[in-house]
């Protein structure tokens, strides 16, 4: 495995607090957002909610967000998308969240394996708990498996979301970041410099600039994974219906309420002489044209995300679960050029409400198995077949997972028993003797 095939570099950017804003709402779920919201409206005299969007039914303003008073969207969609992949997003699970990657990048078999080994080992802070030479004596040193294959394998995992994750300690994990920021001005060639070669005394004041560079990055990336309450409201972003007019995707009306520059404190910002209320009323102006026209870049992108998603894993909304289609984040990055670190931040947190149920937009990406007849299923659809067969089985004598690789195998579908015991566990089944009910 050639690591810079995988390892993604982006140039670094100028965060003005307008794109600072941006990212943070495009990556914000739809509880957050709606807290967002709430604390602008509090917070800026000059911003305004014009309608209630709790008393509107879905349908009622097919554009409701487009709707802002003459603002134009002048992002320029490569530089955002450079941003984002830059930027992190919460998740459930630091180990789910890398697996997840690991699973749509394009390794083989073995690589895959040694990753996921390594993924085990890493703590919530996004640490490695022992050495590589460790992992490498203890488990795979009789699997025809050098050991720079495992060094290779960890840098790869270094460079996933969130950056820095896999690294074996603090000077590992900032050299990570700073070498995936790809920025080569003088700084932070300096700040590369002094964590590889003066760790220990970068505390020295003749380093205060680059300290800044370094100050930035984040010692414990897993936390920005782990440290967020499991226990959340989902509200969906996006709804997906279908009606006698056919499929409909539209935003939530809720989290969108047609938001205006108050009128009567935009003639004031003309009138008035005090220049401190001058000020105040001009940046507060500024504010809110950020926090309008950055609402309807999260709300714009979102809707292209999931249009493309839509296009794609059509199956899937007319029949169910059950016919999704294998689908990469690639696959989407292309449709709607950006890069497939963003797509990943951009489905994080997110859900869909679809005909068969809400869904983390996470949830359409999956990888492929190989049927009998030489097509690709995705393993999200064997996931919901395998879950259908356990439902349907007679409690009294479950099914073993050797009687559920039959079941498949009469639908073409020739999967490996122990790769149905991953997936039923992952579904959340025990084994046959677990779910097994007596007979009174």
């Amino acid at each position: 495995m050639k690591l810079g095939t995988y390892l993604n570099l982006t140039n670094s950017l100028s965060m003005t607090p307008e794109l600072q804003q941006a990212v943070k709402l495009l990556q914000l779920s739809a509880l957050d957002l709606n807290a967002e919201i709430q604390k602008i409206f509090e917070e800026n005299p000059l911003i305004e909610k014009t309608d209630d969007c709790k008393e509107l039914s879905l349908g009622e303003c097919s554009s409701h967000y487009l709707h802002y008073s003459g603002m134009k969207n002048n992002f320029e969609p490569n530089k955002i998308s450079e941003i984002i992949e830059k930027t992190y997003t919460s998740e459930r699970s630091l180990k789910e969240h890398l697996e997840w990657q690991i699973e749509l990048i394009n390794l083989s078999d073995k690589d895959k394996n040694i990753a996921k080994i390594i993924i085990d080992y890493i703590n919530p802070n996004g640490y490695i708990s022992c050495s590589i030479e460790s992992i490498y004596e203890e488990l795979l040193k009789d699997e025809d498996t050098s050991i720079d294959e495992i060094f290779a394998i960890q840098h790869l995992i270094q460079s996933l979301d969130p950056v820095g994750c896999g690294s074996t300690d603090i000077q590992e994990c900032l050299l990570a970041q700073l070498n995936a920021s790809n920025n080569d001005n003088k700084k932070t060639q300096i700040a590369i410099s002094i964590i590889k070669d003066f760790f220990n005394e970068f505390s020295n004041e003749l380093f205060n600039d680059c300290k800044e560079i370094i100050k930035d990055l984040n010692p414990k990336p897993g936390n920005l994974i782990n440290s967020h309450d499991e226990t959340q409201y989902i509200i969906p972003d996006i709804y997906v219906k279908k009606d006698n007019k056919g499929w409909r995707i539209e935003t939530n009306k809720q989290l969108s309420p047609t938001i205006e520059i108050n009128s009567y404190y935009l003639e004031l910002t003309k009138e008035i002489k005090n220049e401190k209320d001058k000020k105040y009323l001009s940046d507060n102006l500024q504010k809110a044209k950020w926090f309008i026209k950055n609402l309807k870049y999260r709300n714009d992108n979102l809707l292209l995300l999931v249009r493309a998603i839509f296009n794609k894993q059509l199956p899937f909304f007319d029949k169910g679960p059950e016919f999704l289609t294998p689908l990469t984040l690639k696959d989407i990055a292309s449709e709607i050029n950006v890069h497939e670190s963003t797509v990943s931040r951009l489905s994080n947190g997110k859900y869909i409400d679809t005909p068969h149920g809400i869904f983390e937009i996470k949830y359409f990406f999956s990888s492929k198995i190989t049927s009998k007849l030489g097509g690709h299923i995705s393993s999200n659809s064997i996931k919901e077949t395998i879950k259908k067969i356990i439902d349907n089985e007679d409690k009294v004598k479950p099914y073993s997972d050797e009687k559920i690789k039959e079941i498949l195998e009469e639908n073409e579908l020739d999967i490996a028993r122990r790769t149905i015991a991953k997936y039923r566990e992952k579904i959340g089944y025990g084994p046959a003797h677990e779910r097994k009910i007596k007979k009174l």
